[in-house]
């Protein structure tokens, strides 16, 4: 589909309703990206990789130089029309006994000084990481990394300890967000988006999202952290069931201030459109299908279930 027809498509005129979905848009499979580098880093925040994306950020380092004139869709569309396309697709809870193998594809923006002086923002070569989650938070998972030009040259294998928390079943008290690595989400998390929200927010005494900002003002505070924490969720290597996943981009869709920008790499290098909080990153998703596909760092090629940790499926 040309940039013209996607404006046509989902520009603010034919822009649908916050609860109006979109009528027979493929199903996608999972295409989430985790972004850690270097890799014993896997656990920690979004932000992790600020310092070094916030100058490529600024000088337009995941644009595409073939970036159109026109009009640029709605961030809040973008993510509505996501929410919709991940209902749609099938997906099963795994059983407790299995793992969640994740593989990235990550690629990281950095500058380069040219013989004139200037600085010339370029991307690093290409890095697989292999994630293994185990669905039972009690049980450790492990990943490597390796050059995506040598599968013969991965790196030791690196442990990810039992996330300490225990699988709460009181959908209150899971409403707190934990930066532990987990195959799968807690028990009882919301797919209402507005409790979604206040769970990203941490707001566990109301359960309901604090004031939003007003129109015009910069994205901080608890909705900044949201976007992190939402960012977080599908880019770590979570199995997210088709409810959860959709919920999560409605939640985002309620955040004002975000904003989308047409002709986005991701980490392999595919282009979409981005959504972003006015932070060092942006999430991007298919221009064509609204498939999630993950940041401008970092794309998830493959994600599935396993019997064993280590093992490929």
């Amino acid at each position: 589909m040309k940039d013209l027809d996607l404006v046509k498509q989902i520009g603010e005129d034919l822009a649908p309703g916050r609860d109006e979905r979109l009528a027979a848009l493929p199903a996608t499979a999972f295409r989430d990206a985790p972004r850690r580098r270097p890799i014993k880093t896997w656990q920690a925040g979004v932000g992790a990789l600020a310092v070094l994306v916030t100058t490529a950020v600024a000088a337009g380092s995941w644009l595409s130089p073939q970036l159109s004139n026109g009009p640029t869709p709605r961030a809040a569309t973008v993510l509505d029309n996501a929410a919709a396309v991940s209902q749609q697709t099938a997906m099963s809870p795994p059983q407790d006994s299995a793992y969640i193998f994740t593989e990235t594809v990550s690629s990281y923006p950095a500058q380069v000084q040219q013989p004139d002086g200037s600085f010339k923002i370029v991307r690093d070569a290409p890095t697989v990481t292999q994630v293994w989650l185990p669905v039972n938070p009690t049980r450790s998972g492990q990943q490597r990394q390796g050059p995506k030009s040598d599968s013969a040259g991965w790196g030791p294998w690196t442990p990810l300890p039992p996330c300490q928390q225990a699988q709460e079943q009181d959908p209150v008290k899971v409403s707190s967000f934990s930066e532990c690595a987990r195959g799968v989400l807690p028990a009882g998390f919301p797919t209402d988006p507005s409790a979604v929200l206040a769970w990203l927010k941490g707001e566990v005494s109301t359960g309901t999202p604090s004031p939003r900002p007003s129109t015009g003002r910069a994205i901080g505070g608890q909705d900044a952290l949201a976007f992190e924490r939402a960012s977080t969720l599908l880019m770590q290597g979570t199995y997210l069931l088709p409810e959860q996943r959709s919920a999560i981009f409605k939640a985002l869709a309620q955040i004002e201030g975000i904003e989308a920008e047409r002709q986005v790499q991701d980490g392999a290098g595919r282009q979409g459109i981005g959504i972003s909080a006015g932070g060092s990153e942006a999430l991007v998703f298919d221009s064509t299908s609204f498939a999630f596909l993950g940041t401008t760092s970092s794309a998830v090629m493959r994600q599935s279930t396993t019997a064993e940790s280590g093992k490929t499926p």
